[in-house]
């Protein structure tokens, strides 16, 4: 039986062939409309979270970033020519598991003119030494595409400017790295799966686990394909087990009716995220802190979305860094790669870059001890 038909009778829908492109577009060609919480929220809160859930019209952007046949070429604020979407770029590629589809591992490429390179493991930063040398301070990033660094230079995503910055500010004789392990696309649940599977094994001082308003879009995009069971894969994680059947969700479901039942148990999902986030923390003792950063499509509030991470936080005692704030100074044209590319341009990186730096410089050491020295003055 197929995870999302669990306490439901409705027969799942005949299979149909895919090719490895189309699995990958399956992960965000889906309803970019967020959903407005578990059933008695909703009936709490609905007016205020239904109207910043309306706000967010994102389905078909992230389908032309995806599928390259539904690009208006030419167009006045379409991709110019020769413009490639991430899912045709030849970067990704399937997995038959719960995480849909990965980086494809040793790339040495080039994505719409910029340097495109992975590791051994398929993530977008250097290779590491397992186990960790001695006298490395390492950090592990959880995230999606605003902290893989989707549309800019493999150096030029706020992780590295950190890790070159944290670099500088531990002094000489501490080796410092950052190791990047986001996906783009990856939802609240792939985080917490991804974080499960790998982030203990790097043996981190301190891991990271990025947050946006976007998050609950993201779940929603990514367990529509687990409905349909594109691929079949089993479900790993509790919570999103029982969301999907209380949701009574089946594989025929379209794509409204998917939208329609999925969306009271937006806040439950992300609630569970943040519980299996915390769980992480105390099982294996590693300090976690929440990376809030700011949405790049557009310049919105969404307090009440915010609220929910913000109280999620504190219910499971997380530490939490804000940097939702860092484009307040920004228009969009600044913050965002372009008009069809959505996300962090340099200088958004910058900019979430120097809110984070601000933030650690103010509490002058990071987790497991590491002292961050004031920068030495100007010679002359």
């Amino acid at each position: 039986m197929k995870p999302a038909a669990r306490g439901n009778s409705t027969k799942p829908a005949p299979a149909r062939e895919r090719t490895s492109l189309l699995a990958c577009a399956a992960l965000l060609a889906a309803p970019w409309v967020l959903p407005e919480g578990n059933l008695v929220r909703s009936a709490m809160g609905k007016p205020r979270l239904g109207g910043e859930l309306r706000r967010m019209e994102t389905r078909g952007y992230y389908e032309e970033l995806i599928d390259a046949n539904r690009s208006p070429r030419g167009e006045a604020g379409g991709p110019p020519p020769g413009w490639v979407p991430f899912g045709a770029a030849g970067l990704v590629e399937p997995i038959p598991s719960y995480l849909r589809w990965r980086m494809r591992p040793n790339l040495q490429a080039r994505w719409n003119d910029e340097p495109f390179r992975t590791n051994s493991r398929g993530y977008r930063t250097p290779e590491v030494a397992i186990p960790k040398p001695e006298g490395t301070y390492r950090i592990v990033l959880l995230g999606s595409s605003n902290t893989m660094g989707h549309g800019v230079g493999d150096d030029e995503a706020y992780p590295r400017l950190l890790e070159a910055w944290i670099a500088e500010a531990a002094g000489p004789g501490r080796k410092v790295e950052v190791v990047n392990l986001s996906v783009s696309g990856d939802s609240p649940s792939r985080r917490l799966v991804r974080m499960r599977e790998e982030a203990a094994a790097y043996e981190p001082d301190w891991v990271l686990c990025d947050a946006t308003a976007l998050d609950p879009a993201l779940e929603e995009a990514h367990l529509e394909t687990v409905a349909r069971g594109e691929p079949a894969a089993p479900i790993p994680l509790d919570y999103v087990r029982e969301a999907l059947e209380r949701a009574g969700v089946s594989p025929g479901d379209s794509p409204d009716a998917f939208r329609d039942k999925i969306q009271g148990e937006a806040q439950a999902l992300l609630e569970g995220a943040y519980a299996g986030w915390g769980g992480f923390a105390r099982e294996t003792g590693l300090p976690l802190t929440i990376v809030l950063i700011p949405r790049a499509d557009e310049k919105v509030e969404n307090p009440e979305i915010f609220r929910i991470i913000r109280d999620s936080v504190r219910r499971e005692r997380l530490d939490l860094l804000d940097a939702s704030g860092a484009f307040e100074a920004l228009s969009a044209e600044e913050f965002r790669v372009s008009a069809w590319d959505k996300h962090p341009s340099v200088r958004g990186h910058v900019a979430i870059f120097e809110t984070l730096r601000d933030a650690l410089s103010r509490r002058g050491s990071l987790p497991g001890g590491l002292e961050l020295k004031p920068p030495a003055p100007p010679a002359g």
